[in-house]
């Protein structure tokens, strides 16, 4: 069975009773043991944090910490999220029966940080669990595959190479801690493909898109419509972009409605199959992640437009990035666009006289 450490940060002994309830009658019907550690004031939640012996993968704070008869007027429970955000990777529920009183600099929720009243009904452990089953802690926590992957790099790939970087006199230390960044994640990259298979469709997209500014691959609504960027990058680099590339997506109840329309040699099935594996040169499968519908890039659909005109209307939220394709799926639509319009096609021989020919 597999074990969920749970850290439990709440001052109130009734409520702290509760919990521990909660948790063995929720232990009897699971597959997951949760085991919690319980603390009852800031100080000791702290420490506990910053113990590198100490992994959990998930936590429940509590807002108003008083302690021994002091009355925390400061909701210091605030300290403990902050820890938590600000160095450790685990999903933490706010339950309190003070939630105004959230700090603003930390009040984003998320689905690793919800913030909950004390009081209403609530499966909150159900939820602690469904999360912990996707894996993310084991990914991201101190002792995740991650970690695992670094001391790989660390010790097999680095220590061999690092000479390299060493030696290296063109570079600032500043452009050097860059590239092996790079090299770091590439090897990273490597060892992952190693182990995985099959790809989720939310790998497709960087929600939202990481850079600030915009670039090759990203998706916007624009004028009414879903499309691609497929400036070349290096125009962006160089600030060559002078227009912009746009390849329109088009959602997949139109190229549905489209092909019930018109006569097919295959069955639509069999049609949208093949759209679906990229086995049509015009179009390319993209998949449905939450507001993304799911759809295909036209490679005929493109057009260009005015760089200017596209940040104008980026900074007036007339147009809005919703995503990024990231770097394995981008590479495969830019190598397929460039095909698709490089294509010559062949001359056709006269067949019955070449197979006359031959026998």
């Amino acid at each position: 069975m597999e074990k969920l450490e749970l850290l439990i940060v709440e001052d109130t002994p009734e409520i702290l009773t509760s919990y521990e309830r909660d948790i063995k009658s929720f232990n009897l019907g699971s597959k997951v043991e949760i085991s919690a550690t319980l603390i009852d004031n800031k100080d000791e939640a702290l420490a506990i944090l910053k113990n590198e012996e100490r992994y959990f993968d998930a936590a429940i704070v509590d807002l108003k910490l008083d302690s021994k008869g002091t009355q925390d007027d400061n909701y210091s429970g605030n300290d403990v999220l902050r820890e938590i955000k600000g160095h450790l990777r685990f999903p933490v529920f706010i339950i309190t029966g003070t939630p105004q009183h959230l700090s603003e600099d930390i009040k984003q929720q998320s689905a690793f940080f919800k913030l909950k009243v004390r009081g209403e009904e609530d499966n909150y452990l159900e939820q602690i669990v469904e999360i912990f089953n996707t894996g993310i802690t084991k990914i991201l926590g101190k002792v995740g595959h991650i970690e695992k992957y670094l001391n790989e790099i660390f010790w097999k790939h680095l220590s061999d190479s690092i000479e390299t970087w060493v030696a290296d006199k063109s570079r600032t230390s500043v452009e050097k801690e860059k590239s092996l960044l790079r090299y770091t994640l590439s090897h990273m990259q490597e060892y992952i493909d190693e182990e995985v298979e099959k790809y989720h469709p939310y790998e497709f997209y960087i929600t939202p898109p990481i850079k600030t500014e915009l670039y090759t691959g990203d998706i916007l609504e624009f004028a009414g419509q879903i499309c691609l960027v497929l400036t070349p990058a290096c125009d962006f680099c160089q600030n060559n972009a002078d227009y912009i590339l746009f390849i329109s997506i088009k959602e997949w109840e139109s190229l549905d409605a489209e092909f019930s329309k018109r006569p097919l040699s295959k069955s639509k099935d069999e049609k949208l199959k093949r759209l679906i594996t990229n086995s049509i040169p015009r179009y390319h499968f993209v998949p449905k992640v939450n507001s993304i519908k799911a759809g295909f890039i036209d490679f005929q659909a493109k057009t260009t437009i005015s760089t200017s005109i596209v940040k104008d209307r980026l900074s007036k939220g007339k147009a809005k990035r919703i995503a990024t394709i990231s770097g394995p799926f981008l590479k495969d639509i830019i190598s397929r666009y460039a095909n698709y319009f490089s294509r010559q096609g062949s001359p056709d021989f006269n067949t019955e006289e070449v197979y006359n020919a031959l026998f």
